[in-house]
């Protein structure tokens, strides 16, 4: 007999009052599934188990008030661990299932390839570094016939839109998600009939495991077919944050918010190596003077009138938290200056209709990723990253320009790869096409990483100055704003002058303010001298 107990709820909380229990008496769980959700003063809480079994017996009622280590459940758990013989708990810093023994392969069904069986369809990887996205179309009904590789539905991420294609050809039984639900890699999205041979390519069902199972030699087979699908679920589930009884501990013990731990991406559950890598975080936050901000309650501003809420976009929410690491990793400092780009300007008009007719855009900002290129040559220090953990400063032979591009889902910085090997006008067809992928959500994540430097035009908004941020893990950034004509004392008497004002943002651990203005200055001299581009 196996007795689950209740454990910590949280720092500071002492006890919750039972609001749900998802389970009853004879149900057969695993390991990690939910039990019940207790309320406390502060939060919901979702109770795992901690063990997988037969439910006995179920200790407490909806509407309890307990505390932690109160008896929540009993299991029979002991034979079934006995007779697999092939799932054990690791030692308590990993805490994850794990394979004792296997003596032969699962025995490969074959079944009928004529005979159409119900499959569902669970949504594929949607890129690297990508954990969820919001689903924002769907191309598809119940009673549709679909074929491999036909476009089921949309994602929105943090960083673009992913079109959903389908793995195997069949008839839509059920839609199992809607517009506006945010879903992860492997949650399901499909019901679909479709034939035995095409099931078996992809992820099994949970009806095709069970007829798996009735075929199956001997009991032998069985416990290896739901030993290896209860490994599967456990190592693939995301969702609510969860912590081993031992991590919980260890926390409670060394003063750590286990809520606050940050879980490794593909994980769902917190173990005792998790808790001490964030401890770890904490202890060198506070001896380099870094430390994260505590979330600040808001006030109920319905109080004082009416109110409505939005949710934040993907992307959105990525910026926000892009922009509170960089502000809180880098020391951040400004230069500006002032360029006249009169001359400029009036070769700009004369060849930009050259230049559109082969499929580019002679803009400023083209302009300027070629200038930075040829500037970033002349100053290497500002196309590095540092390395803080070995106090490292890393240097990229190669210089890919990022360019902010505006849209209706948030600002995207699209890279133009290897800018220093091209002239002006590919410059200018690669920034029309990546702005066009941005303008129609077609941009890859591929397209959006890997930029060495990054430029923020404003300067067709008409603003008079700005101050970018740095993008982490670049150390400078190039800011341009509105161009203004300005009186200009040049040869006893004041010209009109079209001025473009610049500030480079850069992190002051690597760059002086020295090396800033000498850098700040070369592009201004590129600027104001076309010809010396060409040198």
């Amino acid at each position: 007999m196996i007795e689950l107990k209740l454990p910590s709820l949280g720092e500071g909380i002492e006890k919750g009052t039972v609001i749900a229990i998802s389970v009853k008496v004879g149900d057969l769980v695993e390991a990690e599934q939910p039990l019940m959700e207790v309320e406390t003063d502060k939060v919901v809480v979702e109770i795992p188990a901690d063990a997988a079994g037969t439910i006995s017996n179920i200790l407490v009622n909806i509407g309890d008030e307990i505390e932690e280590g109160t008896p929540i459940i009993q299991l029979i758990g002991e034979a079934i661990n006995e007779a697999a013989n092939v799932v054990r708990e690791t030692d308590q810093e990993e805490e994850e299932i794990v394979i004792n023994e296997i003596e032969e392969p699962v025995q490969e069904i074959i079944t009928d390839t004529n005979q159409p069986i119900e499959t569902q369809l669970k949504l594929p990887s949607l890129g690297e570094g990508i954990e969820k996205g919001t689903v924002i179309a769907i191309h598809i009904k119940e009673g549709d016939t679909i074929s491999q590789e036909q476009t089921l539905m949309e994602v929105e991420t943090d960083k673009v839109v992913v079109e959903v294609p389908a793995d195997v050809s069949g008839e839509v039984m059920r839609v199992l998600v809607k517009i506006g639900d945010e879903v992860e890699a492997g949650v399901p999205i499909l019901d679909i009939k479709t034939n035995s041979a095409e099931a078996v390519k992809s992820s099994p069902s949970k009806k095709e495991s069970n007829k798996v199972l009735e075929v199956a030699e001997s009991p032998k087979e069985i416990i290896k077919e739901e030993i290896k699908e209860s490994i599967s679920n456990v190592s693939s589930s995301k969702g609510k944050f969860r912590a081993t009884p031992l991590a919980r501990k260890i926390a409670r013990e060394i003063g750590i918010d286990i809520s606050a731990v940050t879980l490794p991406e593909g994980k769902r559950r917190i173990a005792v190596k998790d808790v001490k890598n964030y401890a770890k975080q904490l202890n060198e936050s506070r001896e380099t003077g870094i430390v994260a901000a505590p979330k600040v309650e808001l006030p109920d501003f319905s109080k004082w009138g009416n109110i409505h809420k939005e949710t934040m976009t993907g992307i959105a929410q990525a910026t926000s938290k892009n922009m509170a690491t960089t502000w809180s990793e880098i020391p951040h400092a400004w230069l500006q200056e002032k360029v006249d780009i009169t001359a400029l300007e009036a070769k700009r008009q004369l060849h930009k209709n050259s230049i559109k007719e082969q499929g580019g855009a002679l803009t400023i900002t083209s302009i300027l990723v070629k200038v930075m290129a040829k500037a970033l040559e002349e100053f290497p220090l500002f196309n590095t990253s540092l390395d803080s953990n070995s106090n490292e400063i890393i240097f990229k032979d190669y210089i890919n320009i990022g360019v902010a591009v505006d849209s209706d889902r948030g600002l995207m910085v699209p890279a133009i790869r290897h800018v220093n090997e091209k002239g002006i006008l590919e410059i200018s067809q690669d920034l029309v096409r990546l702005s066009q992928k941005v303008k129609t959500k077609k941009i890859s994540p591929e397209e959006l990483q890997g930029a060495t430097f990054t430029i923020s035009n404003l300067g067709g908004i008409g603003t008079s100055a700005i101050f970018p941020l740095v993008n982490h893990p670049q150390v400078a950034i190039l800011g341009v704003a509105g161009s203004q004509k300005e009186a200009v004392w040049i040869n006893e008497k004041f010209e009109p002058r079209l001025i473009m004002p610049l500030t480079i943002g850069f992190d002051h651990r690597v760059i002086n303010g020295a090396d800033a203005a000498k850098f700040l200055k070369y592009i201004k001299s590129l600027l104001e001298d076309w010809f010396l581009l060409n040198l």
